[in-house]
This record gives structure tokens, sequence and C-alpha cells, in this order.
């Protein structure tokens, strides 16, 4: 039953507010924390930190979510190589 309600929420967006209300989060882990090519931790092994844990900023418009998308590629490579 969560499983089915976790995929089945929907949410209608009625409103946005301009550029100038943009807001960005800062901070998380820093990348000096994580191996740059399999996004492994380097203090907990076998812990892989992608996306917006880290401490990466990027603009709006799909850089945020790219990077995201990209570094859990990478991350989840790294795992199945690590098997």
């Amino acid at each position: 039953m969560l499983f089915e309600n976790l995929f089945s929420f929907t949410m209608n967006i009625i409103d946005t507010n301009n550029f100038e209300s943009a807001q960005i989060t800062t901070g998380g882990v820093s990348l000096y924390e994580i191996n740059p090519l399999t996004f492994e931790s380097k203090i907990v092994a076998n812990l892989y930190l992608t996306g917006e844990v880290l401490d990466i900023d990027g603009d709006c418009g799909g850089y945020n979510i790219a990077f995201a998308v990209l570094s859990g590629i990478l991350a989840g490579e790294s795992v199945k190589k690590n098997d």
C-alpha cells in the first residue's frame, strides 16, 4: 500500500514565482571527501554520495538534476564493479 501511495501521488502546480524569487540550496558533503571518479566516500568505505547530498551548486535549468542523475549512474557503475 505504501508503494502504491508513493507512486500514485500527484500534485497540481497552480502558480510559480518569477526569476528574482528563485532560490538555491548550498551545503552538503564536501567534494574533497569523495572520490570524484566513483563518488565513494573517502571516510566511509562502500558509502556512495551523489546529487544534492554533495556541496555542489548549478544554475537553474536542469543542471542540478543532470548532475544528480549522472553522478548516480557513475556511483551505480562503481558499486557494480565492486560486487
